[in-house]
């Protein structure tokens, strides 16, 4: 299989979208999550009990909010992954696959105006 030139651009095109979206996304979608994370474990330490009043209560309600914040993280993780994997992946083979109907198109329109 001979590549020419447009489609070798296309393959480096498709590589450069995969690995710049792949990244890209899964960072802002991390970290988005991570904020909002955050933002739950400080809410969450606002409500624990005095500490001095009830040490074994405070240390059992702070690992309760580590806990919640761990397992909130290790979702957001696995749920940015597959962001990241969607928007990568997903648009390259559509990209292809319309650019290669246009082409048949436009072979298929010149068709029609060559005169037998």
């Amino acid at each position: 299989m001979k590549l020419n030139g447009w489609k070798r651009i296309g393959i480096i095109a498709s590589a450069v979208w995969i690995l710049g979206v792949g990244i890209y996304t899964y960072d802002s979608e991390a970290e988005r999550a991570s904020r909002a994370i955050a933002a739950e474990h400080v809410a969450c330490d606002s409500h624990l009990p005095e500490w001095r009043n009830d040490e074994k209560a405070y240390e059992a309600a702070f690992r309760a909010c580590d806990k919640h914040a761990e397992d909130s993280l290790s979702l957001a993780i696995s749920n940015a992954r597959f962001s990241a994997a969607l928007f990568a992946f997903v648009p390259v083979p559509l990209g292809w696959g319309v650019t290669y109907l246009i082409f048949f198109l436009v072979r298929w329109v010149k068709r029609g105006f060559v005169t037998p």
